[in-house]
């Protein structure tokens, strides 16, 4: 989940953005987790880890799922600040 403003996104000289990892769910997910569903663009159960930022070439970014839903995009974004104490 890209997790950079737009301008940062949309400038060509800016190589990377901020990324959350998500992946598919396996057994119950950790309390620095989100779950996504279909509803957000996923096939499977998937998990976005909240506690980590990756800094992701833009290069390398090749496909979207689009945006999550905006119920899920407030769950993150209070665990992101929960978790990193914003």
């Amino acid at each position: 989940m890209i997790m950079s403003g737009q301008e940062r996104c949309d400038e060509t000289r800016q190589l990377f953005v901020n990324a959350l990892a998500c992946w598919t769910l396996r057994g119950e997910p950790r309390k620095t987790e989100v779950r996504l569903n279909g509803a957000d663009g996923f096939a499977l159960p998937t998990v976005c880890q909240c506690d980590f930022l990756y800094s992701v070439p833009k290069g390398e970014l090749h496909s979207s799922l689009g945006p999550i839903s905006w119920e899920r995009q407030q769950q993150v974004k209070s665990k992101v600040r929960e978790i990193l104490r914003l």
